[in-house]
């Protein structure tokens, strides 16, 4: 066993303890995020009126006995559904309105979110994640079985006065659009959409804007990427073998322990289940700001499957992609 895998492999226990409520908050990378420190791209059309739409539900409150809360004079839904492209901030809204809403709040991705129910169930995972206002990152649908999870989560939640604002770079009425299964869904995809009041979020990949050479992959993604002497340096196939026994939202404890990571031999992904779960920690890492540096032959743009990325979980892995051109850059 490598050092770095053992290193991994002694945080087992805390891994696997159940999580706490007060670990659902904004990640590091997130946790200073304001609606004052988000920056209004003049030439984006309806950008700023869209963070302005964000931070009047943020600091709305309604009792929790009503079920319809009412900031602009008019009724509308429980739930504020922020849908945009990959890198426009709309998970720095999500948390600066954590961070200026009163009140009870929770924090976590969705699939934190439905990690917890087949962890725990509906309600008593609803139970752990209620609060006044719940902020869920990363919303989409890719399969029967989440649809059917988050439709249950949902009623659970509002059924218990929560305020929702949640992140996708999927629009509500398209959600589940293209999925085999979607006929089958109708109904949830339905309560689901109806749940949230939708505020589009216009602008750019910023994270690809950073890079000054688009098309080169970032400097520490390479069959010889230097490696700094701080890092915790683990072999791709263990680490593999270890993300099968960690739940998904355990991962945040997992990227909490790892500032500096080198991933050592990454070959590009062939099974779909063991890509699922790099994407998974992909996405906590960037969280907790980690410093990431990937060591593999192929470009960053051959890690997925072409076909995979033409499937249901396709922008699970276009959003892989762009994190990990700012991670490794």
């Amino acid at each position: 066993m490598s050092h770095g895998l053992r290193q991994l492999a002694e945080l087992r226990g805390s891994l696997a303890a159940p999580m706490r409520a007060d670990e659902l908050v904004p990640p590091p990378r997130f946790a200073a995020k304001t609606f004052a420190s988000f920056i209004v791209d003049p030439a984006v059309a309806g950008q700023a009126e869209a963070v302005a739409a964000v931070r009047a539900f943020a600091q709305a409150r309604r009792p929790w006995w009503r079920r319809r809360w009412l900031p602009f004079g008019r009724a509308t839904k429980a739930g504020l559904y922020l849908d945009g492209g990959f890198g426009v901030g709309k998970t720095h809204l999500l948390a600066a309105s954590y961070a200026e809403a009163a009140g009870t709040r929770r924090y976590l991705s969705f699939s934190d979110a439905i990690s917890l129910v087949v962890l725990k169930g509906a309600s008593p995972a609803a139970e752990l994640i209620a609060a006044e206002l719940v902020c869920i990152d990363e919303f989409e649908l890719d399969d029967p079985a989440n649809t059917r999870l988050a439709d249950l989560l949902l009623v659970e939640l509002v059924a218990r006065g929560c305020r929702i604002v949640t992140t996708s770079n999927t629009v509500p009425g398209e959600l589940g659009v293209g999925r085999v299964f979607v006929d089958q869904f109708r109904d949830q995809l339905a309560r689901i959409a109806d749940t949230f009041a939708d505020v589009h979020v216009p602008g750019r990949d910023w994270r690809r804007r950073e890079l000054r050479e688009v098309d080169r992959d970032p400097p520490r993604w390479a069959a010889d990427a230097a490696v700094a002497a701080d890092a915790v340096s683990v072999d791709a196939a263990a680490l593999h073998r270890l993300l099968g026994d960690v739940p998904v939202v355990n991962l945040r404890r997992l990227a909490l322990r790892l500032p500096t990571l080198a991933i050592l031999d990454l070959a590009p992904f062939t099974d779909q289940l063991a890509a699922l779960r790099f994407v998974h920690l992909v996405d906590r890492l960037y969280d907790a700001g980690c410093a990431l540096t990937v060591r593999c032959a192929s470009p960053l743009a051959g890690l997925f499957p072409e076909e995979h990325c033409q499937q249901a979980f396709a922008k699970k892995y276009r959003r892989c992609l762009s994190r990990l051109i700012e991670m490794c850059s």
